[in-house]
């Protein structure tokens, strides 16, 4: 029985840790980022906007609305706006875009003339960062509340079974570090990957990969921070009870000598 409450503490233990990670991943601000990197390589907007450069220029000297008609987005754009250049105006695009996927999901660009970039690769975004949306935070934080009450009350049955976490606590220490030596090696070699990617003929895949090793990496933070937690827990837990069974040793051998 408690080998099988163990397997399932870690199991649900894993699924929790899975579904932070998610929630962290789909909370709008890095989700938003996230889908900008991949929205501007898959659409090619910074080539779009140095080619309409001229015409966005000419169009906010007359002073009147500028309507992006290659992308479901309306931006003023004005002097001042024009004059932080090309990269700001194609960060501004591509976050204003990555703002609608957030809410909408990808279909918010199906009527966009440029949609034949999505049919080509529009399946890959949709099954990778396409999931990072509003929607997909929801899930994900249901997810974690469910199955981060039933890690807790699988621990709490665990530590009524084995007292003081002593046969999970060392075990716990010493998995949450060798995570943590692995999430310094993964970022050590994504930042070699990072360089690379930048000279990838295709740019939209060196951005998926780059996107899904930042993933990785916050899931091995997240389980190295949890592991690590664990393992403090179950050792300050033997620790103590140690001490309170050499207590209690000491109060026996004194009541022994009164008598």
């Amino acid at each position: 029985m408690l080998v099988l409450t163990v397997l399932l503490t870690a199991l649900t233990t894993a699924v929790a840790i899975v579904f932070m990670s998610a929630t962290q991943l789909t909370e709008r601000n890095m989700a938003q980022r996230f889908l900008a990197r991949a929205l501007n390589s898959l659409l090619e907007i910074d080539q779009f906007v140095l080619h309409a450069w001229p015409e966005l220029e000419a169009a906010a000297a007359d002073g009147s609305q500028i309507r992006l008609t290659d992308f479901p987005v309306s931006l003023q754009l004005d002097r001042d706006g024009l004059a932080e250049g090309p990269i700001a105006v194609s960060e501004a695009i591509a976050a204003a875009t990555a703002s609608l996927v957030y809410d909408a999901g990808l279909d918010v660009l199906s009527e966009s003339p440029r949609a034949f970039r999505l049919l080509s690769r529009g399946a890959l975004f949709d099954g990778s960062v396409g999931r990072l949306t509003g929607g997909g935070h929801e899930l994900a934080s249901i997810g974690l509340i469910v199955s981060g009450t039933l890690a807790v009350l699988l621990v709490l049955a665990t530590a009524a079974q084995v007292r003081g976490l002593s046969r999970i606590g060392a075990p716990a220490l010493a998995i949450g570090l060798g995570a943590a030596l692995v999430w310094i090696v993964a970022a050590v070699a994504r930042s070699a990957f990072e360089g690379q990617a930048e000279t990838s003929a295709d740019p939209f895949a060196a951005d998926l990969g780059l996107i899904a090793a930042d993933a990785v990496s916050l899931l091995v933070r997240n389980g190295a921070i949890v592991t690590v937690t664990a393992g403090v827990v179950g050792v300050l837990s033997l620790a103590a009870g140690g001490l309170l069974r050499a207590l209690e040793r000491a109060n026996v051998a004194q009541s022994a000598r009164n008598r």
